[in-house]
C-alpha cells in the first residue's frame, strides 16, 4: 500500500503543468495578446442599448419590450437578452458580465480554433500554433468580444459547432440550440454541416440530421415563446433589413472585400487555402466547404452595416487554419529544416500583416463609435434636463439615446424596433442617393405619430434614407425647429460644435403628401456635406439650387444656410438680409437670432440686441452664456482688427 508523498504530488504537477505548456503555449501566448488587445479596443457599441433597454423594460416590470406596451422583437439576441435579464434579476449588473461574457468568448474561439487545427494538422503545435495566434492579435476580434453585443458568443457556438462536428460528439446538440437562441444564423450553421456531411459522405447525413432533430426540439419552448409573446417567430429586424437586389449583391461583396483586403491579404490567403484544399484531410476539407459557404451567405445578406468585420467573427479561425493548410502544401515538400524555416518566416509575416494592416480602420471605428455613444449619452442627458415631460422622440440610431430614455417612447426610424416601418415601408424614392444599408422608412406613420422630438444621425444633416424623406414633406419643414446644445470632445474641432434636434412647435396638420423635389433634398444635402468641409462656395452653390427648385414656403433651415454660407464669404449685406427673411417667415429659429445678435452688437444697435437677446434666451436659454461670450470676443476681435487697418 503506497503512502502518500508531498513530493511524488509536485512532481505530478510540475509534470501536468509541463505538458499543458508544451501543447498550449501558442494558446497562451494568443490569450496574453488578446487580452492586451481588448484592454485596449475596450468599448460599448451602441446597438447594444437595444438589448439593455429590453433588460431595462423586463427589470422594471414591463416586459421584455422595448417600448412599453408593444411587444415587437427588435432584437437578433434573444438567448443574450435572457442571459442579461437572468443576471439582473440576481442584482448583478448585466452590462458589466455581457462584456465579462464577451471577452471569455472571444478566448474561447481562440482555444476552439486551436483544438481545430491541431485535428488539422495531425497534432502539430506550430502549425496549430500561428493559427491560434493570428486570432489572439486580430483586432477585430478584440473589437467586439467586449462590445456588448453577442457577438464573440455565437462566433465561439459557429466554431465549437464545427469542432464537435468533426469529432462527431453528440454535444454539438446542444452547441447547435444555444448558437439559434443566441442569433438566426444558428440555423444556418445547422444548415451548413448538414450539406458538408452530405457532400462528404455521399449518402444522407445522418448525424447532423439527427443532432439538427434533436435541436430543434430542445428549440421548441423558445419558438412558442416568441410566437405567443411576439406573434413572430422571426425578429423585427428581419423585416427591416431582408429583400434581395443587386444593391444588396453589390454591398455583400464590397464587405467581403474589405475583409480580404485587412485580413485576406488581398486574396493571398484564399488562394493559399485553394492550394491546399485538395491535399488536406477530410477535417481541413470539411472547414474549407463551411468557410466559402457561409461567405457566400454574407454575400447574400449584404454584409453588415456594422463596420470592423463583425460578421467575419466566426470566420477567423477557420480562414487562418485553411490559409496554413495552403502554406503547409507548398512547403511541406522540403525538408524539416528548411520547412521549420519558411514556416517561422510565414507565420510571423501573417501575424505582422495581421495585426498592421487593418490597424488604422479598426482605430478609425473605435474612435466614431466610442465618440457616438458619448455623444448620444449627452443629448439624451440634456434633453431630461430641459424637457420634464413624458416626450416622445424618433431617430435612425435608437442605442444609447433610447436606453438613457427608459420609459419614454422612441420611434425606431429605421424600423428595428417598429414593426410598421419594417413590414409597411414606403416604396424606395426614385433619385434618393444612400450609404445606408437600412433602406426601409415610413415618413407618413412617423408625422402622424408627431412625435415631440426628431434626432438626424449627423444633427442637421439628413443622411438615412428615413431621414431625407421627411423633407419631402411640407408637415416637417413647418412644424419642426431645431433646438441645440453646445458640445464640445475629443472628436469635435477644438471650439466644438451645436448638436441640434428637430422639436416640435406647431401642430402638423393637413394630408402628409410630399410636395418637395427629391432633387431639394439631395442639393440640400450635398450643400450640407461641402459646408461641414467649409467649403461654402460649393455649399452656397447646392443651396441655390435647391433653393431653385423647392415651392414655396421655403424651407428655414435652408434660407438660414444660405445665408450663413454668405456671412462666411464676406457676403454681408446679402446675409442679414436672408437672416432677416428667415426670421420673418419664421421667428422660432434660434440659429438666425444667434447671428443677428452679433451683427446686432457690431453695429452697435441696441433694439435689436435687446430683441434677438429675448428670443435666444426663450428659445435656448441654456445656450445664452455660451452666444454672449463668443459674441464678446468676436466684437473685440472684430474692433482690435479695425484699429489696427486704420493705424489707431
Amino acid at each position: 500500500m503506497s503512502s502518500y508523498s508531498p513530493a511524488r504530488f509536485s512532481r505530478r504537477k510540475l509534470t501536468v503543468f509541463k505538458q499543458i505548456v508544451e501543447n498550449y503555449w501558442p494558446v497562451i501566448v494568443a490569450l496574453f495578446v488578446y487580452s492586451l488587445l481588448v484592454n485596449h479596443l475596450n468599448f460599448t457599441q451602441d446597438d447594444a442599448y437595444i438589448s439593455y433597454r429590453y433588460v431595462a423594460n423586463y427589470l422594471n416590470g414591463d416586459g421584455l419590450v422595448y417600448n412599453i406596451g408593444e411587444r415587437i422583437e427588435g432584437f437578433t439576441n434573444f438567448g443574450w437578452v435572457i442571459m442579461m435579464t437572468f443576471w439582473g434579476a440576481l442584482g448583478i449588473g448585466y452590462i458589466f458580465m455581457s462584456k465579462l461574457i464577451g471577452f471569455l468568448c472571444g478566448a474561447g474561439v481562440i482555444l476552439v480554433t486551436y483544438l481545430i487545427a491541431r485535428r488539422v494538422f495531425d497534432g502539430h503545435v506550430l502549425y496549430s500554433g500561428f493559427c491560434a495566434i493570428l486570432v489572439g492579435i486580430n483586432q477585430s476580434n478584440a473589437y467586439w468580444a467586449t462590445a456588448g453585443l453577442e457577438t464573440a458568443a455565437f462566433a465561439l457556438a459557429v466554431v465549437l459547432s464545427v469542432y464537435l462536428f468533426l469529432k462527431r460528439s453528440w454535444w454539438l446538440i446542444y452547441v447547435l440550440t444555444l448558437a439559434v437562441w443566441l442569433r438566426p444564423e444558428g440555423a444556418l450553421v445547422t444548415g451548413l454541416l448538414i450539406l458538408i456531411e452530405a457532400a462528404q459522405e455521399k449518402r444522407l447525413p445522418r448525424f447532423t440530421l439527427v443532432a439538427a432533430s434533436v435541436a430543434f426540439i430542445l428549440s421548441l419552448p423558445y419558438v412558442v415563446f416568441k410566437i405567443s409573446y411576439y406573434g413572430s417567430i422571426l425578429p423585427n429586424p428581419f423585416f427591416a433589413k431582408t429583400g434581395l437586389n443587386a444593391q444588396i449583391l453589390s454591398s455583400g461583396l464590397e464587405y467581403v472585400g474589405r475583409f480580404f483586403k485587412h485580413y485576406g491579404f488581398y486574396g493571398a490567403g484564399f488562394l493559399l487555402a485553394l492550394i491546399g484544399f485538395k491535399k488536406s484531410n477530410r477535417s481541413g476539407q470539411a472547414i474549407f466547404g463551411f468557410t466559402i459557404l457561409y461567405l457566400a451567405y454574407i454575400i447574400l445578406v449584404g454584409g453588415d452595416v456594422l463596420k470592423v468585420h463583425r460578421f467575419f467573427l466566426p470566420l477567423f479561425g477557420l480562414c487562418a487554419i485553411v490559409a496554413m493548410v495552403g502554406l503547409r502544401v507548398v512547403i511541406g515538400t522540403f525538408k524539416a529544416k528548411t520547412e521549420l524555416m519558411f514556416l517561422i518566416i510565414a507565420g510571423v509575416s501573417l501575424i505582422g500583416l495581421t495585426y498592421f494592416v487593418p490597424k488604422d480602420n479598426v482605430a478609425y471605428f473605435h474612435r466614431y463609435e466610442t465618440g457616438f455613444t458619448k455623444r448620444m449619452k449627452w443629448m439624451a442627458n440634456n434633453l431630461k434636463q430641459t424637457d420634464s415631460t413624458d416626450f416622445s422622440i424618433a431617430l435612425p440610431t435608437i442605442g444609447m439615446i433610447g436606453y438613457e430614455l427608459v420609459g419614454h417612447h422612441v420611434i425606431d426610424m429605421v424600423g428595428l424596433t417598429d414593426s410598421t416601418i419594417a413590414r409597411h415601408s414606403e416604396e424606395p424614392v426614385e433619385g434618393m442617393a444612400t450609404t445606408w444599408k437600412e433602406t426601409k422608412h415610413n415618413s407618413r406613420y412617423i408625422l402622424s405619430f408627431a412625435p415631440d422630438y426628431i434626432l438626424f444621425s449627423t444633427g442637421n444633416k439628413p443622411s438615412a434614407p428615413a431621414e431625407r424623406a421627411l423633407l419631402l414633406f411640407r408637415q416637417f419643414h413647418q412644424s419642426y425647429r431645431t433646438r441645440g446644445w453646445f458640445y464640445r470632445s475629443d472628436t469635435t474641432s477644438p471650439l466644438g460644435v451645436m448638436s441640434n434636434i428637430f422639436k416640435k412647435m406647431r401642430p402638423i396638420q393637413g394630408e402628409l403628401v410630399p410636395t418637395y423635389p427629391v432633387e431639394f433634398v439631395e442639393s440640400f444635402k450635398r450643400g450640407l456635406d461641402n459646408y461641414v468641409k467649409s467649403d461654402f462656395k460649393a455649399a452656397l452653390k447646392e443651396f441655390t439650387n435647391a433653393i431653385r427648385v423647392s415651392p414655396e414656403p421655403y424651407y428655414p433651415d435652408l434660407i438660414y444656410q444660405t445665408a450663413f454660407c454668405l456671412m462666411q464669404t464676406q457676403q454681408h449685406e446679402k446675409a442679414t438680409s436672408l437672416f432677416s427673411q428667415v426670421l420673418a417667415q419664421d421667428s422660432l429659429v434660434y440659429e438666425a437670432h444667434r447671428t443677428l445678435y452679433l451683427y446686432a452688437r457690431l453695429a452697435n444697435d441696441g433694439p435689436k440686441i435687446e430683441l434677438h437677446k429675448r428670443w435666444i434666451k426663450k428659445l435656448v436659454p441654456w445656450y445664452w452664456s455660451y452666444v454672449e461670450s463668443v459674441t464678446e470676443t468676436t466684437v473685440k476681435s472684430t474692433i482690435k482688427r479695425a484699429r489696427q487697418r486704420t493705424g489707431n
